[in-house]
């Protein structure tokens, strides 16, 4: 567990002095970081398969059902509670990360007061040890298949209707337009009224938000497994690949303008977050029949996307504690520059940093164990768990992390090199690709594994675009030949949200694993030469379903970048 450093303004000769008797002593971590408060966690997260997370899930159980009774006009209610994913939630950029902490934290709160259970936290999924539904999440409330739940469309619009519309989002306080409120902050995702909500959930024809009874789920307890395609996004391979990131912005996706706003998807976001949202939102974990709340923002309807983000927020954890292992950064540039003065009295480098944006950051929609609104709406407040007073049960990704500190780090050498783009258009009949070169030094860093290789393919959506794409690794020809379980698949890109893909996304894709895998299955040129190609998922061997596109999806630019 890794706790807030303490404030840095203000210290007295002592405190100085020993501060630095426990920076020597601590193999010069990174500065503020000796300065932790190291007291337990008052509360422990536990694996959701194992003794503790399978008694912890009853208490879950007893918590959701208490949450199902309670009136709709209770901002605990279990829909109610959805609805804050649905209005708010960032992802695609530098926000993902500290939102979805904030959204856990203060529901594992309104869980704890209505379980009965003082001691409970929320279980999580390792999906990377368990690549399949816990079975439990099929037992009683925690599927969302069961008769507590609301069956139909129609019966949540005539149970939630009235009440979204006299929830208070809609109104401004005082006079004049203040975009730091919940109606500022919903324009911004052009939602203006309780109208264009519940159009998005119940009505839109493009595909709406809510799922009927039986379709709650797309993955049933028959068939709880994993896709070879979603067993590839949540591989060890690709955890250790996500966790290698340099730095804060390379971990947690690229920096955008506001949190409403997507930029790109890290390797963490791109692959296991998205692949197991469309896996268990959709049939059989085809990726492209949607069928489960899982596949859209009113996905923490179903009570597995905690469990789910449960396992990304540890993951978060395990890349801190090894960044500041290794004496490097762990939080946006600028960090150690922050203080707890006021705006106007804190120094111009501080006030242009990284981190002054990314934590003034607005999150205004969370609530407490008692329905009301939160104080700590910035990103900032939840950059640590000591805001909620956690740690978890140890899981994958954990042999990341060196077992003792080092001397800090300098700045992680990046390279970067650029491909050409040979066919823009993706279709069907024929897949956008393009070529890089890669130096005789990076493909043997690839082979040695002494370098980390990523691809960052960046797409352009003219439309909203919910469909998956394949990114394939050289190989044959015709790509019909390959499919998820070849040496030559890399990757399957997913949407995720309602309003799908728009305008140029880049998505940082794993390759070290990938390029020594094809280059055994055909051995790469003398020049050292990459294809890579993108098609549609659903012109790849066993699928048939239409596109939802009329206008084509572009390959605008494909790198490959080495730390």
């Amino acid at each position: 567990m890794i706790d807030k450093p303490l404030a840095l303004t203000n210290q007295t000769r002592r405190t100085v002095l020993k501060t630095a008797g426990l920076t020597l002593c601590a193999g010069v971590l990174p500065f503020g970081s000796a300065l932790a408060n190291t007291k337990p966690a008052r509360y422990r997260r536990y694996n959701a398969t194992g003794r503790h997370g399978a008694r912890m899930l009853k208490s879950y159980a007893k918590a959701v059902r208490a949450m199902l009774a309670l009136p709709p006009s209770d901002p605990r209610n279990w829909y109610r509670q959805a609805i804050i994913h649905t209005l708010d939630c960032p992802h695609g950029n530098w926000w993902f990360l500290p939102w979805h902490r904030g959204y856990l934290g203060w529901f594992e709160q309104v869980c704890r007061e209505l379980s009965g259970d003082p001691q409970f936290a929320l279980p999580y999924w390792d999906w990377t040890v368990d690549q399949q539904v816990p079975d439990g999440m099929f037992d009683d409330v925690l599927d969302p298949n069961h008769p507590a739940y609301m069956a139909s469309s129609q019966d949540f619009e005539r149970m939630l209707g009235g009440v979204i519309a006299e929830a208070g989002y809609w109104s401004l306080p005082g006079t004049g337009f203040n975009a730091l409120t919940q109606l500022g902050q919903l324009l911004s995702r052009r939602i203006r009224f309780e109208q264009d909500l519940m159009f998005d959930i119940t009505q839109d024809p493009s595909g709406r938000m809510f799922f009927d009874h039986p379709g709650a789920r797309g993955i049933r307890r028959e068939q709880p497994g994993f896709s070879l395609a979603t067993a590839d996004a949540v591989a060890p391979a690709t955890i250790q690949a996500a966790l290698a990131a340099p730095d804060f912005v390379t971990f947690g996706s690229p920096k955008s303008s506001n949190h409403s706003t997507s930029a790109g998807f890290g390797v963490l976001e791109a692959r296991p977050h998205n692949s197991i949202h469309r896996c268990v939102g959709s049939r059989d974990c085809n990726f492209v029949e949607a069928r489960g709340f899982m596949g859209d923002m009113l996905s923490p309807v179903d009570p597995i996307f905690f469990l789910h983000h449960g396992n990304m927020d540890r993951l978060w954890d395990v890349w801190t504690r090894k960044q500041i292992q290794l004496g490097l950064p762990y939080l946006p540039a600028g960090y150690e520059l922050r203080t707890d003065l006021p705006d106007d009295q804190k120094s111009q480098a501080e006030r242009s940093s990284d981190y002054y944006r990314w934590a003034r950051e607005p999150m205004l929609f969370f609530v407490d164990a008692q329905g009301k609104p939160v104080s700590q709406t910035r990103a900032g407040d939840y950059a640590w768990m000591t805001s909620f007073g956690y740690d978890y049960e140890p899981g994958s990704g954990e042999e990341q992390i060196p077992r003792y500190a080092s001397v800090p780090r300098p700045k992680a050498m990046r390279g970067r090199t650029n491909g050409t783009v040979l066919r823009r258009e993706i279709s069907s009949a024929e897949p956008a690709s393009a070529v890089v070169r890669l130096s005789g030094s990076t493909i043997d860093g690839a082979r040695s594994a002494s370098q980390v290789l990523v691809a960052n393919v960046t797409l352009n959506f003219p439309l909203m675009v919910h469909d998956a794409y394949v990114v394939v690794l050289n190989g044959p020809d015709d790509v019909a030949q390959v499919d998820a379980g070849s040496p030559f698949y890399l990757a399957t890109i997913m949407m995720f949200g309602h309003r799908g893909a728009c305008g140029a996304l880049t998505y940082t894709l794993p390759l070290t694993d990938k390029l020594r895998q094809a280059s055994a299955a055909q051995p790469l040129p003398s020049d050292g030469t990459i294809r890579l190609r993108v098609l549609p998922l659903a012109g790849m061997p066993g699928h048939h379903h239409r596109m939802e596109g009329a206008e084509a999806v572009e390959l605008l630019a494909v790198n490959v970048e080495t730390y």
